[in-house]
């Protein structure tokens, strides 16, 4: 029997803990070949789109499907023998808890050593997500938050200070953040760079969430000439959504076969000598769906008794 899990069944079965955890070991089974995706496509009708994409893993012999248009948003989760549905599981708070997750595996295996200080940049409902998992996988005492809206920025920062204990400043420009964080994370829905690098520190782990598009741009060229090593969840899907890095590439700034696919550091542990600037480009991938959907399953089959729960 297919179990359909709402959002407010998922969120009392994971947390940012557990779902870094969780992807960690899916960037090293991914590093171990045993699990295959398909990079996001997209549908165009009359007045939405359609987004999906899809993974399987060997071990689990378990497929995933995710597709979202608009406010739906669902995984569909296939036994690999049967072809049997084992679950429909709503993602709305799924896919921005998994985002989260692989930056904080990002920063696990790429910030600089002793890093300290997180910027944001952007303090939106997914920063709310890249705080906790960063925090989570580093020792983060100091937190810079940057927002164009001064009340946002200081409700995001009452609502995570509650959250994730550190000493909370405001920045009042992008160039702040850069000089004084040791991690930056951009998470935006901006269509023009928000971020130059004027002002980063010798040091430093940047990374891009929000241009998960080609027609999105979050860092300019500058800021990412300025790296010495390109990382991006999935290179396949950087090709197709990833705006930044395909403007690099098409100027002579960057090299597709120079951009390495996260799963290599986290297979093989962390780049020694470490580069000084690292560039971290999240898509959000099948893969990472997969994980904490299949995650999520398992929980609901142990605590909610194999009852079938309806919301969705």
């Amino acid at each position: 029997m297919a179990l359909l899990i709402g959002e407010p069944q998922s969120k009392k079965l994971i947390n940012m803990a557990r779902a870094v955890d969780l992807l960690d070991k899916m960037f090293r089974d991914r590093a171990a070949g045993k699990i295959r995706g398909l990079p996001r496509r997209r549908l165009k009708g009359n007045e939405k789109q359609i987004n999906i994409m899809a993974a399987w893993h060997q071990g689990y012999d378990l497929f995933c499907l995710r597709a979202y248009i608009a406010q739906a948003n669902t995984v569909t989760l296939y036994n690999g023998k049967s072809g049997q549905i084992q679950a429909i599981i709503n993602m709305g708070y799924l896919s921005s808890l998994r985002t989260g997750a692989a930056t904080g595996v990002a920063a696990k295996y790429l910030a600089p050593p002793n890093a300290t200080t997180l910027g944001v940049i952007g303090p939106g409902w997914q920063a709310t997500f890249q705080v906790e998992a960063v925090a989570h996988a580093c020792r983060i005492e100091r937190i810079v938050v940057f927002g164009r809206t001064p009340k946002r920025r200081k409700q995001f920062i009452k609502q995570m200070s509650e959250i994730v204990e550190a000493d909370w400043r405001e920045a009042s420009s992008v160039e702040e953040v850069e000089g004084e964080s040791d991690i930056i994370v951009v998470s935006t829905n901006s269509t023009t760079p928000v971020a130059d690098g004027k002002n980063l520190k010798q040091e430093a782990l940047v990374a891009s969430i929000g241009a998960n598009g080609a027609f999105k741009h979050e860092v300019s060229g500058s800021l990412i000439r300025q790296m010495d090593l390109i990382v991006a969840d999935d290179v396949a899907a950087a090709r197709v959504d990833s705006g930044d890095l395909i403007d690099a590439c098409q100027s002579g700034i960057a090299r597709w076969e120079d951009v390495v696919p996260l799963e290599r550091f986290v297979g093989s542990g962390a780049p020694q000598p470490r580069p000084k600037r690292i560039f971290f480009q999240s898509n959000g991938i099948a893969d990472e769906d997969l994980a904490v959907g299949r995650y999520v399953l398992e929980q609901a089959k142990r605590k909610l008794k194999l009852r079938q729960v309806t919301e969705i």
